[in-house]
């Protein structure tokens, strides 16, 4: 049976519309080849899905298009093994309804791990790990809500695998901890990746010469930034803004058209089949652009504020100015005020003088007296202390009845001599 649709029907032949998720696939990476161009691949898939899609792959491109079968799926292996030996939009078509019919348990894990591992070894460009990854991104899930939803689960353990799988390629080997974690220090950055990707030679993939050419470097370094993108966008940590600016400044921009004229520029944005997501990275450069805009407006609006507080404070200022003055005046009044009372002050120092002589020498006479009583009782306290410390009780009181005699008459003494203060 025909996988195509009546609308797939009524195109002409080779000018089918991507899907929005081919077309991601296009946009993040390297542009998916034309699906009416049949490939070895093509064939493989079309002739495994049991279909009889392979007649239509090995018909002439001239006749119609060929749309990529869709993939028997019934395991994660299975899935994994699409992701990593198939193109972008062959896994793409995968559909999230039988996606989450694909079982998700821990006794699987063992499994699925040496599965990505034995895939890895003949990744060296990182494909499978992307792909897995612009999969789960592409269904649109935040994770790590803690929901028990079959599909989070799937595409918890497809994410999971994917990081697996980026820490098995030199690129991320020793940044598997900082992968997996965004607060991980120090922190893994598109630049330390672009450092990891030209440090990858053939000799550390262990391949030969004609297996890793400068273009097969070229696109490990798109998948390698592309990974830890869409990594830290399903981590959440970073926003839309962050992964276009990434993307842009890494894979966008050096891959675009130099020197291209109004002409060029418009014909070839005109002839992209990514309008759609065109529109999405310039609906987020024009959401920052209003975001800018109202930015503006606000500092307009406050430096409009701050002008009339400056003008305020201006008339605020002359204000004080004439306060100041008044204030000067009286200030001139004290002064000729303070004169006045320091030399009353002066004459009643002088008579104060007599005065301190006569209090010191009674304080000194009542400090004298005051020390030597407790010296006196504190000896007779110690000693006290001492006999109720070996058992004497009727000496220990004995010199407490004596020592609070002591103390209760010199209390007495100070009373009257403070003039009979109770």
């Amino acid at each position: 049976m025909s996988s195509e649709t009546p609308s797939e029907s009524r195109q002409p032949a080779g000018a089918s519309e991507p899907s929005p998720d081919e077309s991601a696939a296009q946009l993040l990476g390297d542009p998916a080849p034309s699906s009416s161009t049949p490939t070895n691949e093509s064939r493989a898939v079309a002739e495994s899905s049991g279909d009889g899609a392979a007649a239509d792959v090995t018909a002439p491109a001239s006749k119609r298009p060929v749309k990529p079968a869709k993939p028997q799926i019934e395991t994660i292996e299975a899935l994994l093994t699409e992701a990593f030996e198939t193109k972008p939009e062959v896994l793409l078509r995968f559909a999230p309804d039988k996606l989450k019919k694909l079982p998700v348990v821990d006794d699987q894990i063992m499994a699925q791990t040496e599965v990505v591992v034995r895939l890895s070894k003949s990744d060296p460009t990182l494909n499978g790990p992307f792909k897995l990854l612009q999969y789960v991104a592409s269904r649109g899930v935040q994770l790590g809500r803690g929901t028990v939803a079959p599909l989070d689960g799937v595409l918890e353990r497809l994410r999971d695998l994917a990081l697996l799988a980026l820490g098995q390629h030199p690129v991320f080997r020793v940044w598997s901890d900082e992968l997996a974690d965004p607060r991980w220090t120090p922190e893994l950055t598109v630049e330390v990746v672009r450092e990891a990707v030209q440090k990858v030679s053939r000799e550390t993939l262990g391949l030969p010469e004609e297996q890793f050419k400068q273009s097969d470097k070229d696109r490990l370094l798109r998948n390698a930034i592309s990974c830890l993108s869409l990594v830290r966008v399903l981590q959440r940590d970073w926003t839309l803004d962050d992964f276009i600016d990434e993307t842009q400044a890494a894979i966008w921009s050096p891959n675009a058209p130099k020197e291209v004229g109004l002409e060029k520029a418009a014909g070839l944005l005109s002839a992209s089949r990514d309008a759609g997501l065109i529109g999405l990275v310039a609906g987020a450069y024009e959401a920052r652009v209003r975001a800018r805009d109202h930015e503006i407006q606000r500092l307009k609006h406050d430096a409009e504020r701050e002008t009339r507080r400056v003008e305020i404070l201006e008339s605020q200022k002359l204000e004080a100015s004439m306060r100041e003055e008044a204030l000067t005046a009286r200030a001139e009044a004290f002064s000729a005020e303070i004169v006045r009372l320091r030399k009353e002050l002066d004459a009643e120092r002088d008579n104060r003088v007599v005065d301190k002589s006569h209090a010191t020498d009674d304080y000194e006479t009542l400090r004298t007296r005051v020390i030597r009583r407790l010296t006196g009782e504190i000896d007779l306290l110690t000693d006290a202390l001492h006999a109720l410390r070996n058992g004497a009780s009727p000496v220990a009181e004995e010199f407490l009845d004596r020592s609070l005699l002591a103390l209760s008459r010199e209390v007495e003494q100070l009373k009257d001599a403070a003039g009979g203060l109770k």
